[in-house]
């Protein structure tokens, strides 16, 4: 079985810079080819070949994935020489296998300070039968990725990862799925910090709700190779809608000045938004 390919950001300390200007450094993992990340900024680089890096393997119940410590696998991030198919989604609910546009810029949480850029258009992914999102929880029976990643002007990123199912059926399955491994989170969490060595302070809440949708954020202090180190508060968005599931992601990290960006009622305006997005007309 293929190993799974993992989307979620890796993202390195600050730096100090002249001036008492502070650069987040972010890695992605699986997420861009190395000329998108080039291109985007000086501070958002890929991987280097052979990084060891904390990989999340699903258990059989949800919510409780697997921690490892090994280097990833070969494959595991995209090869620059196999540049992904640039895509170009149409808007609204997707049809035959074609996921919606990815949200507008000014749609993104919190991009009055942020000041999400995309890095890159959106691109098409080849679906493995377990594609992770994030330390938590993974994405199984996908037929269909799109992902796009935008960068703030502290250059931490945010990603959406979109998934196509064969039917409707298929995708509130797996939006049951992630949600019991998003409210198992805490947990995993915990028992990641504590297998690293560290304090197990990690604490997730489901933040709103809407049919279909829900948000999440866990505030804890990253475990090296997973995350950025220190402390963080990272914001999951998940929506479905028909044969289509959609995961927004981004962090904020206190290592770059940021505290947390969200409220309840901002989560709950941007699952209506990212719901929205999925609807036959936008």
């Amino acid at each position: 079985m293929p190993a799974p390919r993992r989307s979620r950001i890796a993202l390195i300390a600050a730096v100090p810079v002249v001036a008492v200007a502070a650069l987040a450094t972010a890695q992605f993992t699986s997420a861009f080819a190395a000329e998108d990340l080039q291109a985007a900024a000086p501070a958002v680089t890929a991987p280097a070949t052979g990084t060891p890096s904390a990989t999340t393997t699903p258990a059989q119940t949800p919510g409780t994935p697997a921690v490892t410590a090994t280097p990833s696998p070969a494959g595991t991030a995209p090869s620059a020489t196999a540049k992904p198919t640039t895509v170009t989604p149409s808007a609204g609910r997707a049809a035959a296998g074609k996921a919606p546009a990815p949200l507008a810029v000014q749609e993104l949480p919190n991009q009055a300070k942020a000041g999400w850029k995309p890095i890159g258009p959106a691109k098409s992914r080849t679906v493995a039968p377990s594609s992770s999102l994030n330390e938590c929880a993974a994405v199984q029976g996908a037929t269909g990725w799109q992902q796009q990643g935008w960068a703030s002007t502290a250059k931490t990123p945010a990603i959406q990862d979109t998934f196509t199912f064969a039917t409707p059926a298929d995708a509130d399955h797996a939006r049951q799925a992630l949600t019991a491994q998003l409210d198992g989170c805490q947990a995993t969490l915990r028992d990641a910090q504590t297998k690293q060595g560290g304090t197990p302070d990690a604490t997730s809440t489901r933040t709103a709700e809407r049919p279909a949708a829900a948000a999440w954020q866990y505030q804890w202090t990253a475990v090296p190779g997973m995350s950025a180190p220190g402390r963080q508060t990272h914001h999951v968005y998940l929506a479905a809608d028909g044969a289509v599931l959609t995961v927004l992601q981004y962090s904020d990290l206190a290592s770059a000045g940021q505290a947390n960006s969200t409220t309840p009622a901002s989560d709950a305006d941007l699952l209506t938004t990212l719901t929205g997005s999925l609807a036959p007309t936008r």
